[in-house]
């Protein structure tokens, strides 16, 4: 009985550790509505209502997404957001309204929601990797 105990406990915390991966639900569908919102305030005159993009301005749903932000990390999306946009004034929005802005993007993208938001300063952003499903 004692064995078996010892063995469970090891197998939770080999699961505990397991890496999160963007197809385990890493954010809500809360946080989403404010990136929504968010995103209709500073991005939709640029990146257009849909994220389809507008002009010079690339859009952040689908194929052109996919093929920039494949293979990276959500927590390299959330800096090149917050260190480049807006174009006109970049930097000027907190980590947690660009986290809230991908998270909406991610979401539109197809990714699935959780149940708690996604931590702007969550320890495996580096390591939480934009991927197509398997």
């Amino acid at each position: 009985m004692k064995r078996k105990l010892v063995l469970l406990l090891a197998l939770a915390a080999v699961a505990a550790t397991e890496p999160r991966t963007i197809w385990d639900g890493v954010y809500s569908s809360d946080q989403v509505a404010r990136g929504k919102k968010a995103y209709a305030a500073e991005c939709a005159s640029c990146h257009g209502t849909a994220l389809e993009g507008i002009d010079d301005s690339p859009a952040l749903v689908g194929a052109v997404f996919h093929k920039k932000w494949d293979g990276k990390s959500v927590g390299r999306l959330i800096d090149v957001t917050r260190r480049t946009m807006p174009t006109d004034t970049p930097g000027t929005l907190s980590r947690q309204v660009c986290t809230d802005i991908v998270v909406y993007m991610l979401d539109a993208n197809g990714f699935p929601t959780g149940k708690a938001d996604l931590a702007p300063d969550a320890p495996d952003l580096r390591q939480l990797l934009i991927e197509p499903k398997k």
